[in-house]
């Protein structure tokens, strides 16, 4: 497991702190996820991400590393050229594209994608962009709400009334992913929306391995702990508690002025 610890401080108007935690699980040999926490050094934005690969052997963590990467740096090279959410859109098309430029030369690597979910911050205004069923939670007053709604065969069927969230959440085919980064796919339509974080609100981007196996309950008690520091870390534990069936990443983000 490793952590990651950024603060980024406006003078009297804005603070946010964010950690950040990925790990193996109790069941997997290896990590196929990846994470990214970039603080505000002078360009105007905090940027985090979360990858979470597929595709067998090592392709899933090939295609992890090529996302946070590229998007990282499409944000990087571009910021000020467009709007927020067109440039995150961009930066999924083009990490999109890089995956399988990747998987089209090497071919055991054939297949290989990854879901992925990153919040670009600006003060109080945030973006969330995501494929996939990597999930994004704001963390408010009590409660979680659940900002981002899975690409997945089973929250399709959700949405058209012919399954609930209940019978989703234990059916056999839930992972069963409808939109990725790579695996072929000739495009990647990110959906990209807009929030504000209040000050004392906390949001979480994570895995499946995560989401799978910890509440709704449990994330609002370890995530508004006190220390923020080490809110990933105990999400993760709770996720090995539970069986740590899959990789488990989770970076938490918490507004504090």
């Amino acid at each position: 497991m490793y952590k990651l610890f950024k603060r980024t401080h406006v003078p009297g108007i804005f603070e946010v702190q964010m950690s950040g935690a990925c790990d193996t699980g109790i069941a997997r040999d290896h990590n196929e996820d990846a994470i990214a926490v970039q603080e505000d050094d002078g360009r105007g934005y905090h940027l985090a991400i979360v990858c979470d690969g597929m595709g067998g052997h090592s392709a899933g963590e090939i295609a992890s590393a090529i996302a946070v990467q590229v998007i990282g740096e499409h944000l990087a090279a571009n910021w000020g050229s467009s709007d927020p959410a067109d440039l995150l859109r961009a930066a999924f098309a083009l990490a999109n594209a890089r995956i399988d430029e990747h998987a089209a030369v090497n071919p055991h690597a054939q297949g290989m994608g990854c879901t992925c979910v990153a919040v670009l911050g600006v003060r109080d205004r945030f973006w969330v962009a995501h494929a996939g069923d990597s999930r994004a939670y704001r963390v408010r007053g009590g409660s979680a709400e659940q900002i981002t709604t899975d690409h997945t065969m089973v929250q399709e069927l959700v949405s058209q009334g012919l399954l609930t969230p209940e019978q989703a959440a234990v059916h056999p085919y839930r992972g069963r992913i409808s939109r990725c980064l790579g695996h072929g796919q000739q495009k990647c339509d990110a959906d990209v929306g807009e929030f504000t974080l209040e000050k004392g609100d906390n949001l979480l981007l994570c895995s499946d391995g995560l989401s799978d196996v910890v509440t709704a309950g449990e994330i609002v008690a370890l995530v508004c702990q006190r220390d923020v520091r080490d809110a990933s870390r105990r999400l993760i534990e709770a996720a090995n508690k539970a069986g740590g069936p899959d990789n488990i990443s989770a970076i938490v983000l918490r507004r504090v002025v």
